[in-house]
């Protein structure tokens, strides 16, 4: 066999074992929990899917996200109504101020600090990059946090109410008097959406795509399914409290049981730069051999992808998914 056809025969093998190992991967990710979740959640609510512009026939632009017209439109705007709902107006300022400070911090990085040639390129783009994603996921974050620490007390609230005879769609807008950020903020939106005339369903279906927490969309099944079925609702409700509750210990109990490796993955990551630091300091010729030559070029990129990989792995042990 010619080495021509050996190299072929090789290609085509790999190719075919990525897209196995592709489809595999596929379909592992379907059978999660969450992503069955995220299924049922969209054939229950079809305006929170991508065929949100054909199923919802109206657009008032407070009430719903914004119209799409390009590629770049539909993967930003989702994600721009996103921030303006987790921080409000301030949120993409917050975001594009982290990425400028990231940019400031990487041009003085490469200005001072004896990089090597290719990492400049690099660092310029991915550190105002990865500070905007971080600032994203911490504001996201923090809207998940506080949303479900008031969620299961405002669940309550409602139940009492419904127990004394008041509709549902007049206890939203009264119980966002009564709950703090972002609950209140979030309910009244409802609250005013059910009031100048908007159909319970719709109003529903945009506030999951709006919030995107597991918990509220539980909760938006409960009230579809009663309007549909008929039923207790108070009984329902008040047990998705106690379940909201419950599923709130288990995300503590998870961050408390997870701290020590969580802050092992930082004392890692801090340990090569103040290991460089100090040899910097204090023998500055034996260290400037990886940054003047090639040999030393190829060592710190296999250190920083070896870093990179290694406090990745365990960062994704150390944290454990529990928003399903």
């Amino acid at each position: 066999m010619k080495s021509i056809d050996l190299i072929t025969f090789c290609v085509f093998a790999a190719v075919l074992l990525l897209g196995i190992m592709m489809l595999v991967v596929q379909d592992m990710r379907r059978q999660r929990p969450d992503a069955r979740i995220h299924a049922r959640v969209r054939a229950a609510f079809p305006a929170a899917g991508p065929n949100a512009r054909e199923t919802r026939h109206e657009d008032p632009d407070l009430f719903t996200f914004t119209r799409n017209d390009n590629v770049i439109s539909r993967w930003l705007g989702p994600r721009i109504a996103r921030l303006r709902t987790v921080a409000g107006a301030n949120g993409p300022r917050v975001v594009i101020v982290t990425a400028v400070l990231a940019g400031i911090l990487a041009v003085l990085m490469s200005s001072f600090l004896p990089l090597p040639s290719f990492a400049t390129p690099v660092l310029l783009i991915g550190l105002p990059v990865l500070g905007a994603i971080q600032a994203y996921r911490f504001l996201v974050e923090r809207f998940k946090r506080r949303f479900l620490d008031g969620f299961p007390d405002l669940i309550d609230l409602i139940v009492r109410a419904v127990r004394a005879g008041v509709p549902v769609t007049h206890v939203m807008g009264v119980a966002s008097n009564e709950c703090p950020e972002p609950l209140k903020s979030e309910f009244r939106l409802m609250g005013d959406a059910l009031k100048v005339g908007l159909d319970l369903e719709e109003v529903l279906d945009t506030a999951v795509a709006r919030i995107g927490i597991a918990d509220f969309s539980f909760f938006c099944v409960c009230l579809l399914l009663q309007r549909e079925t008929g039923g207790q609702l108070g009984e329902t409700l008040e047990n998705l409290a106690g379940i909201v509750r419950r599923r709130r210990e288990i995300r503590q109990k998870t961050r408390a049981l997870t701290g020590e490796a969580r802050i092992t993955t930082k004392i890692l990551a801090s340990v090569p730069f103040a290991i460089l630091g100090g040899m910097f300091m204090l023998n500055r010729a034996y260290l400037m051999v990886l940054f003047n030559t090639s040999a030393g070029h190829k060592v710190l990129m296999c250190a920083a992808f070896s870093l990179t990989v290694g406090l990745g792995i365990v960062h994704k042990m150390s944290k454990l998914d529990t928003a399903r």
